[in-house]
């Protein structure tokens, strides 16, 4: 994935770049940050969900861009949801396998809906791992969930990684990417950094 100049504006305002940024397939790069600095906006021009005013975007293959406890509906089934998110994606997975890396086999069965805002976010970590897009954007994936979460996220960012999936994680507190980042950045007011 690159940003060659990547600059993203809304109408009148500014919101990001310009950025000059290349991820490996395999590599982390972890994105720090104030709230409202424009991690969310980086990932998002990544993933190719917001378009560009000037510069160029280059993915091959599939972009996913998830932010934490999101990427299902409420009234699907946990496992209903994974499966969907496989086929849209043109994959054939089995939702149990995908919910058993998050330590979520026994809710296969309940609704989106009942689940804790932490259940969600290991949700959401089970349909990246189903989807195995070519550029993963987690935004705050470590938010709602306590220590042995964190390292459900860390578990599955390492082995989408190690199949060549290359990860973009933002997260106000960088400590909690730490060493699983292959790079470091930091966004401020719409212009990136290397940490």
């Amino acid at each position: 994935m690159t940003l060659a100049g990547a600059v993203c504006r809304v109408g009148r305002t500014f919101r990001l770049g310009p950025v000059d940024l290349s991820v490996e397939p395999g590599a982390v790069c972890g994105v720090g940050g104030p709230n409202g600095a424009g991690k969310t906006t980086l990932l998002r021009v990544v993933a190719g969900l917001l378009p560009l005013t000037s510069g160029t975007r280059t993915v091959d293959g599939r972009a996913l861009y998830l932010r934490s406890g999101a990427g299902a509906r409420g009234g699907q089934r946990v496992a209903d949801a994974i499966a969907v998110a496989a086929a849209l994606a043109g994959r054939d997975v089995d939702p149990m396998g995908a919910l058993d890396t998050v330590g979520m086999s026994g809710m296969a069965w309940r609704r989106v809906r009942s689940l804790s805002s932490g259940e969600r976010a290991r949700l959401t970590l089970a349909l990246a791992a189903a989807v195995d897009p070519e550029v993963l954007c987690l935004d705050e994936p470590f938010a709602h969930l306590d220590g042995a979460g964190g390292d459900i996220v860390r578990s599955v960012v390492a082995r989408l990684a190690a199949a060549g999936t290359a990860v973009v994680i933002a997260s106000p507190r960088p400590a909690d990417v730490g060493t699983l980042a292959d790079a470091t950045l930091t966004v401020d007011d719409g212009t990136v950094r290397i940490a």
